[in-house]
């Protein structure tokens, strides 16, 4: 009875949020270990591609309108409370953000629209795993937090993903291990997910 005041994300199980970041962490992370030159070539020429910024805050605000759209259909639906009223413009905003953005905001626009849709991802284990047993949840929080502080730099001041990622492109030795660790990282999230969340 008290599920269906539930949203999706928090009707989520531990279970499925841990094997989805478990896969995402282990398949974003193995790609620079398979081919680590190409990878950091595409990351350093990243925050210029304004195709893939377009397409990246396309998704974002697909994302957040899903989050507006108060409707049987959609379970993703949020409460806006006090804000209720403001329901409409602010689904009608979303693509006059992402035409005024895409079209005046060419620079650096794909790493403020990356800023945007992680803010957007992270929630989804953040909340699956709220308050939730066994301890070892607390995996997900200890990952995400500093994803989601990164990607808060990343919308206010994107040029510091070009600054990043060309630091760690003169550090190929970092990427490395870097690389290992989340691997390592993606698969004890999904092996505590498989066994005992």
């Amino acid at each position: 009875m008290y599920d269906q005041y539930l949203h999706a994300y928090q009707r989520l199980s531990l279970q499925t949020a841990g094997i989805m970041m478990g896969l995402i962490l282990i398949l974003i992370h193995i790609i620079p270990l398979l081919a680590p030159k190409a990878s950091m070539q595409w990351l350093t020429a990243a925050h210029k591609n304004v195709l893939l910024g377009r397409v990246t805050l396309g998704m974002a605000m697909g994302w957040f309108m899903l989050l507006l759209i108060d409707s049987n259909w959609n379970p993703l639906s949020i409460e806006l409370y006090v804000f209720e009223p403001m329901r409409g413009a602010l689904i009608l905003l979303c693509p006059v953000i992402w035409f005024v953005l895409s079209t005046m905001v060419k620079e650096n626009l794909f790493p403020r629209a990356l800023g945007l849709l992680i803010l957007l991802a992270v929630n989804v284990p953040l909340t699956a795993a709220f308050l939730k047993d066994p301890m070892t949840r607390l995996l997900i929080p200890i990952y995400c937090y500093p994803i989601l502080t990164a990607a808060m730099f990343w919308v206010a001041k994107p040029y510091l993903f070009r600054d990043w990622m060309n630091w760690l492109a003169a550090r190929p030795a970092l990427i490395r291990y870097g690389s290992i660790a989340g691997v390592a990282y993606g698969a004890l999230i999904l092996a505590f997910a498989l066994i005992s969340w």
